[in-house]
């Protein structure tokens, strides 16, 4: 695709936008998840084996986020590639997601 037109381009942003409120929404659900169980009084198999599969779904969910962030700079330099293209004003940069650190 040598062209992004404004429609398609506005339809890839607003997609994004939607994926990134989406996981930006199950991060803090991960989060908030790890927080109750790393306050636990006690920290038996069960609780370190959920643990630990709430830590790989935040990694995976901070992955998602970034691979977004990169597809839409793509998307961004593709339109102001394209000289005639007027939709680079409707790109606007996500924000930053808050959260504990993954390693």
């Amino acid at each position: 695709m040598d062209k992004i037109d404004e429609d398609s381009s506005e339809d890839v942003v607003a997609a994004l936008q939607a994926l990134h409120l989406a996981l930006s929404c199950d991060l803090d659900d991960v989060e908030s998840r790890i927080g109750a169980l790393a306050g636990a009084d006690e920290l038996d198999d069960a609780v370190v084996d959920r643990l630990t599969e709430y830590c790989a779904a935040r990694t995976a969910l901070h992955s998602g986020l970034a691979s977004i962030a990169e597809v839409l700079g793509w998307v961004q330099f593709k339109i102001e590639e394209d000289a005639e293209g007027e939709v680079a004003a409707a790109i606007q940069p996500l924000p930053t997601v808050r959260g504990c650190s993954i390693h």
